[in-house]
């Protein structure tokens, strides 16, 4: 019986395993959209940048508490005698306030809060560049099986060519079997070509099963993508974006590590200045010049002091103001800098999709002619009309302006997709 059970509870276990697995991955076909979506919430270098945003956004938290919650500091400080004699109890009570202080307090939960806005600008960064790279990957695969497609029908030519020709050849035919020969070398260097079209095409399926946080074995089927019906909700982008560029996510960023350096500055200024506090002390018991313990008196117990304190370091305060101040010029010569390279590259990125837009149009035309020339070679073909040789060479011309072609469209379309998000 209890053997039984043991084998119930295992039988039961892998059916909640194989009902979470069926829960989490789906056979049915992944569009573009579904990758971008599901990479979004299950990237792993997503998931970890999020880990050290909360850690980000812990800091801030520990500085915002300093700023506004003081020090409070329970004591007991006795002898061993003491302790042994009277036990372990209050001794006092002190609650430290500084009244001033150069701004460090203050500057320290600025600069905590502006580490955690550039933490969340950078997991925004690491969803985009996440999303991009599935985008890439999802292209590649189907390039690779349009491909993968595009031999298998010039197989199937060759096979009934094969077929013909060794009819003809068999039955003492004036074919000679160098012929033959030639189409079963030309059908054995496709089917080479298309084993690596596949290994090519499970090796792209599987780096993008990896960024949508998938099995790397995983069957995804990928749903063929019309960039036409794409790019036409797209018209605009061929239109400069007026966004100023200090406005987008990269933009920010830059000006919030300009802020950064900035503090970093101030809170080095802080040592240069004394401190001044208030500070409460509450005297719960004493002990007496003959070792006995004794509690003040009420009227005797507070007290209140209001004082600085101002500590030199000869020097080296100054050095480490100074040295901030040259990180902070640098950080301002960066900021131009990259602000220019920001938006160089949203013009670049806009010449190249009306670059790459222009050649698929001409890419698209000739793709077409060549099909139509392959379509009439491959009657040509049939009819004898046509070498292997020739008919092969218009397979290949196809096969090249096609694969051209797709790859151009999805070039186009992860330059459009990069383009919109330089201005997010």
């Amino acid at each position: 019986m209890r053997e039984m059970a043991m084998k119930r509870r295992k039988l039961m276990g892998l059916a909640a395993f194989l009902a979470i697995c069926s829960t989490s991955f789906s056979s049915d076909f992944f569009t573009l959209d579904d990758v971008l979506n599901r990479v979004k919430d299950t990237n792993p270098q997503i998931r970890a940048q999020k880990m050290n945003e909360e850690s980000k956004r812990e800091l801030k938290e520990k500085a915002w508490k300093n700023l506004v919650t003081p020090p409070v500091n329970l004591s007991n400080e006795d002898e061993w005698e003491v302790v042994e004699k009277y036990g372990v109890g209050l001794k006092e009570l002190n609650v430290y306030l500084p009244i001033f202080e150069g701004g460090r307090t203050l500057n320290n939960y600025k600069k905590a809060k502006t580490q955690y806005e550039i933490a969340q600008k950078d997991s925004d960064l690491v969803g985009i560049a996440a999303q991009e790279a599935a985008v890439a990957k999802f292209f590649e695969a189907l390039n690779y099986k349009k491909q993968i497609e595009i031999t298998d029908k010039a197989i199937e030519a060759l096979e009934k060519q094969k077929e013909r020709i060794a009819d003809l050849y068999n039955n003492g035919k004036l074919v000679p079997k160098s012929e033959l020969l030639k189409i079963e070398a030309d059908i054995e260097n496709n089917r080479g070509i298309n084993l690596e079209n596949k290994q090519k095409e499970e090796a792209s399926l599987g780096e993008l099963a990896r960024l949508l946080n998938y099995p790397v074995n995983s069957p995804l089927e990928l749903k063929d993508f019309n960039p036409l019906q794409f790019l036409e909700a797209k018209a605009h982008i061929t239109e400069e974006n007026k966004t100023p560029v200090e406005n987008t996510l990269l933009g920010s960023k830059e000006a919030l590590k300009l802020d950064s350096a900035n503090y970093d500055v101030k809170i080095a200024k802080a040592a240069l200045y004394p401190t001044l506090y208030a500070k409460y002390t509450y005297e719960y018991r004493y002990v007496d010049g003959n070792g006995n313990l004794q509690k003040h008196k009420a009227d005797d117990r507070d007290t209140f002091e209001l004082g600085f304190r101002w500590i030199l370091s000869w020097g080296a305060d100054l050095d480490n103001v100074r040295s901030q101040e040259y990180l902070y010029e640098k950080a301002k010569i960066e900021y131009e800098d990259n602000l220019k390279g920001i938006s160089l590259d949203m013009k670049n990125k806009l010449g190249e999709i009306k670059a790459l837009y222009g050649k698929s149009l001409a890419m698209e035309k000739r793709a077409n002619l060549l099909q139509e020339n392959m379509d009439i070679d491959s009657m040509r073909y049939e009819n004898e009309l046509l070498t292997t040789f020739d008919y092969l060479n218009s397979v290949n011309s196809f096969r090249e302006a096609q694969e051209d072609y797709y790859e151009l469209q999805r070039k186009l379309v992860l330059a459009v997709i990069e383009y919109e998000n330089l201005y997010r």
